[in-house]
Parts: C-alpha cells; structure tokens; sequence
C-alpha cells in the first residue's frame, strides 16, 4: 500500500480523512468499533497529530464520536436513532420536492438532478462511490429546493445517514441505490404534479428503511402502524 505521505503534501489530511471515511465505509471498522490511531498513522505513513486532524471532519459529520476516555469510535445508531432520522430526513425531502414542483425553474432543476445521477449507470460501480453519488442527489434535491434552513437540517443528519447505510452494508443498500430507483423521483418531479413527487420520495424512503435497517427497526414499524 502506498503511504499516504506520498501523495500531495497540500492535501494530506483531507486524504487521510477520505482514508479513513473509506475504511468504514468498507466495513474494515465497523460500527462500534474503537479507531486505532496509532495503526492507522502507521498505515497511513503520517503522524499522530495529523491523523488526528483528519479526524475532525469525522466527528463533525457523526460518523464518529469521542468515548468519553480521548478516544473515537465508529458511531453505531440504535433502532430508535434510525427512526428518528428516517422520519425526519423523509419529511425533509418531501419538502423540497414539493417546493421543486412549485418552481418555475422545475425543469432547469430536473435536469441538473439527472446529471448528478448518471454516475449510478456505471457498470460495477463500488459501493463507496454509489454511496457518494447516491447522498449527493438527495443533498441536491434538497438543495435546490431553494431552502437554506431545510438544506441545513438535512446536512445536519449526513453523517447519521451514512452509518445507516454502512450498517446496512453493500447486499442490503446497493439495490436501493440503483439508477432506476432514483430517476423515478426525478421523473415524478419532473411531471409537475405534487401527490406523485411525494408519493415517489415517500415510496424510496419507505423502502430504505425496511431495506436497510431490516429487522432491526421491524417491530418499532410494526408498533408504530397499529
């Protein structure tokens, strides 16, 4: 393996950053598990005080979390988490599609969201780059929704939606991450009707949650259906 030391000097930490966000992403840590620094530093050919400043983006973004005792882990959600946050991130971008399809610039936007989804026609596509194209559409659609305090609130839960899908890993959340999954949103956005851009969000997150949470979270949905 190459050193990361080896690459750009001016861009080292954000390399490490990406290093370490693709090893959880992988599955190499997986969610609980405590970050070994000086491992990782070794690994990565950089020293201890840099890996550490890679890591606050990290932190930042929730998908890792001091324990108390100076040292990070990888975050690990509980079932209530994960309803929490699936219930706030599909009023989130309900919203925003609601307020796309009220826009005069519907189609401009439709368009734009088209483009962003194109990667995910890549034959063989890794799971850690599906999962980049597939968090940066929904952060566009919400986006362009023309909102600043609804993009905030959505940013706010990245790093909660993220170890969702980490959790879940690459059998239980790839298929739901398709392209013919996401541009049946943008087509129902695209049509200028609003019951059918909601019902089309509503129907993808819906699915995320059964998919990939599983049993998990199936007798608090159970619960909360009757």
């Amino acid at each position: 393996m190459t050193p990361v030391s080896a690459f750009d000097k001016r861009t080292l930490r954000d390399r490490c950053t990406q290093y370490v966000r693709d090893q959880i992403i992988s599955g190499a840590i997986k969610p609980g598990e405590h970050l070994k620094e000086m491992h990782l530093s070794e690994e990565m050919g950089v020293s201890r005080g840099t890996l550490r400043e890679a890591l606050r983006p990290l932190e930042i973004e929730g998908l890792i979390v001091d324990d108390g005792k100076r040292h990070m882990l990888v975050r690990e959600l509980t079932s209530q988490e994960i309803l929490d946050v699936f219930e706030v991130r599909a009023t989130l971008e309900t919203l925003a599609a609601r307020k796309i399809v009220a826009s005069d610039r519907r189609e401009e936007i439709t368009a734009e969201l088209r483009r962003d989804l194109e990667p995910l026609k890549e034959p063989g596509i890794e799971f850690s780059r599906q999962l980049e194209v597939d968090l940066k559409f929904h952060e566009r659609l919400c986006a362009l929704a023309g909102n600043p305090t609804l993009l905030a609130g959505w940013r706010n839960l990245i790093g909660q939606i993220e170890m969702m899908i980490i959790a879940a890993g690459p059998d239980k959340a790839s298929g739901r991450m398709r392209f013919d999954e996401h541009i049946q949103i943008v087509e129902a956005i695209e049509s200028g009707v609003e019951e059918k851009a909601v019902a089309a969000l509503s129907d993808h997150m819906n699915d995320f949650c059964s998919r990939y949470v599983g049993d998990l979270v199936e007798p608090e949905l159970q619960e909360a259906a009757g």
